[in-house]
């Protein structure tokens, strides 16, 4: 924001440099962007932060610098105005939409000369970046920039009926704004209307039917109090933005508002003459309710690290407008309405050290950090994404939120979804990793890449049956273009990372299939527990996300929640082996039904003390197999702590495999 320094000297003495008065801006929060000399002013480049919109205008800077330095705040001094005739018998206002505009005020100024404004007010306009229209126009927009309110000024002839009705426009519905934009309005947002039309989109720009030009003798002054929220979808949604808006979209002063348009009525009579009708039309759905905040000085003293005299606390608070009074060793505080960022304790601690100088908070001769140890479930994190990165999965990092179709995608049309109002697409919560991980395998796919395995390890959301919020947990999730075996032994081998002990099965079920093969969609089981699904992306789902078809996907999510409860098991300690150990190559010819983890539980049943690891080599299928039968390669290894193996003794327990295999499976023993 501009502040002319002329400008600011009407209301607040300043007795410093410009550059001095740069840094006395900056230290109080409104950070300095440069110092702008003219001919016949200086202008501050200010910047304002969204919670203060009260320094969006010169009172609010003025009384900030007035409680910074002791001076004196002078805001205008309007009077009592002279009246003829009475505003409530020339117009009428009716809001209908209360929620979306609180407050409205109406006023009449009858007779007056529309021309050019006065050499100061233009010099004034133009240094804070306004060009001058006329006077009429010209002192709502100086009245903006002095109290932060934007009003707006009717050419009261042109209104149907002579009044005002505050509503959302109809579907359909045209207007044409004051800068000549075609404007297509719909229910989602508040115009000003007469009797008959839309003659202004609220909060935001006035319409071309009713401005005021040389011609206009009656003109209507609005003030008012319009939603944040509406206003901003409103001049996101149309591309229009004004100095306005800007100010209705962080927040007006519901109250000053009135003086607002009371001083605009009284530079309008005083620079284009005419008569001021008695009273004001004001609807104000709920009015302002008044609220205390109450300040210990001693925590005061203990959250800034020094002591500030009570004294000099009131003193600061005063400054401010806030009324202080010290009631049982408290400070309790009536905070105005223009400041509606004050709302707690804390928030009169920041003031008290904002004014009082941040510089003065002591700084301690050391920083001391504690260090602690790594805690289970960071570790747990670390350890999984080691492995599966080990496993030749890359990490990805996604946004938390899908659009609504790919909720749907994986039989989640009951996601938690954001109003559409505000968000139309990308507005439902995740319910399981697997979309956002196929879009960035899109990405990649665009950029070249064919081949991905990805992993992310974040929150998902699924919804909660009978209830608002969604059941917000953690999930591994991870996909790739190569083979689903691959995929599932990265998982395997997480799980056994996270505890040796544990065992990841897979139970094909069709019902897991959201979004997935119904001829490949499984359950993942963690120690018989139900822990996840796995499968093939389904053509639908590829198809959606514009992935060829030609390189299929793999996809597999896994609760976090499971793995880390099996975490953190303390490893006892095993001497390294003193004798080699002796390896056997196994290949057994069993039929297709027949899975490597019906054969692993039956070697791992066999009573072999000698027996020190069982691994999967291969599995065969060729001429030399029988049609509906497979050769399964398995290597076993023995070791004995009491002495080197000999090879016959080795033999006999290979024989005691193959005996158990022939008669629980019908295996054969392929030469």
């Amino acid at each position: 924001m501009n502040v002319s320094l002329n400008w600011l000297t009407d209301y607040v003495d300043i007795n410093m440099p410009a550059a001095e008065l740069g840094e006395l801006v900056t230290r109080i929060g409104l950070n300095l962007e440069e110092i702008i000399e003219t001919d016949t002013d200086i202008v501050l480049d200010v910047e304002v932060t969204s919670n203060r919109p009260d320094c969006l205008g010169h009172l609010g800077v003025a009384r900030e610098i007035a409680a910074a330095t002791g001076a004196a705040f002078r805001p205008p001094d309007i009077g009592k105005l002279p009246t003829k005739g009475k505003t409530s018998e020339m117009t009428g206002v009716e809001v209908l939409e209360p929620a979306l505009c609180p407050r409205y005020t109406a006023r009449v100024i009858r007779n007056v000369k529309v021309g050019p404004s006065p050499s100061w007010m233009v010099e004034r306009l133009e240094a804070v970046g306004l060009r001058s229209i006329n006077n009429v126009v010209d002192v709502t927009n100086y009245v903006l920039m002095e109290y932060s309110q934007p009003l707006h000024s009717f050419d009261y002839d042109k209104l149907a009926e002579h009044r005002i009705v505050v509503r959302r426009a109809k579907p359909g519905e045209l207007m044409i704004s004051i800068d000549e934009t075609k404007c297509a309005l719909d229910e989602n947002m508040l115009v000003i209307a007469d009797a008959e039309k839309a003659v202004a989109i609220a909060g935001i720009m006035g319409g071309l039917s009713t401005e005021v030009t040389e011609k206009t003798s009656n003109v209507l002054i609005e003030a008012a109090q319009f939603d944040p929220l509406t206003t901003r979808r409103t001049s996101r949604k149309l591309q229009i933005m004004s100095d306005s808006n800007y100010r209705f979209e962080r927040g007006v002063d519901p109250v000053l508002l009135d003086e607002a348009s009371r001083r605009a009525c009284q530079l309008i009579c005083d620079l284009a003459g005419g008569e001021l009708a008695e009273g004001v039309v004001d609807v104000w759905a709920e009015p302002w309710q008044p609220r205390t905040v109450t300040l210990r000085p001693t925590r005061c003293d203990a959250l800034l690290g020094k002591v500030t005299p009570p004294e000099r606390q009131v003193e600061i608070l005063a400054g401010l407008g806030l009324e202080p009074k010290i009631v049982d060793r408290q400070i309790v505080c009536n905070i105005p309405p223009h400041r509606a960022d004050l709302s707690r304790e804390a928030d009169l601690v920041e003031e008290i050290a904002r004014v009082d100088g941040y510089e003065k908070i002591p700084v301690g001769a050391k920083v001391t950090h504690a260090v602690r140890a790594e805690s289970l479930t960071h570790r747990t994190r670390r350890t999984i994404g080691e492995t599966m990165m080990a496993a030749g999965f890359d990490e990805a990092v996604t946004s938390t939120f899908v659009d609504a179709s790919e909720a749907e995608l994986f039989a989640q049309s009951d996601a938690v979804r954001v109003d559409a109002a505000v968000r139309k697409t990308n507005n439902a919560l995740r319910a399981t990793l697997v979309p956002s991980l196929l879009r960035a395998c899109k990405n990649n796919q665009d950029a070249g890449a064919a081949g991905v395995s990805l992993f992310e390890l974040a929150s998902v959301f699924p919804p909660k049956a009978g209830q608002s919020l969604p059941n917000e947990r953690t999930e591994l999730a991870a996909v790739t273009t190569g083979d689903l075996r691959d995929l599932r032994g990265a998982l395997q081998a997480v799980a056994r990372r996270v505890d040796a002990d544990a065992r990841l099965e897979v139970r094909q079920d069709a019902a897991a299939a959201g979004g997935l093969t119904e001829d490949t969609a499984a359950d993942l089981l963690l120690d018989g527990e139900t822990v996840g699904v796995i499968g093939m992306v389904s053509p639908k789902v590829l198809d959606h996300y514009g992935l060829s078809p030609e390189r299929p996907i793999a996809a597999a999510s896994v609760r976090f929640d499971a793995l880390l409860a099996r975490a953190g098991k303390v490893r006892t300690y095993q001497a390294v082996a003193r004798f080699p150990a002796v390896q056997r190559d196994l290949s057994l010819v069993v039929d297709e039904a027949v899975t490597w983890q019906h054969l692993a539980e039956a070697v791992a049943a066999l009573d072999q003390p000698l027996r020190v690891g069982l691994d999967y080599v291969t599995i065969y299928r060729g001429k030399q197999i029988p049609s509906g039968r497979k050769s399964v390669t398995m290597t076993l290894t023995y070791r004995s702590d009491a002495g080197t193996l000999r090879s016959e003794e080795a033999d006999r327990q290979v024989a005691e495999v193959v005996a158990a295999m022939k008669e629980q499976f019908a295996a054969e023993l392929r030469a």
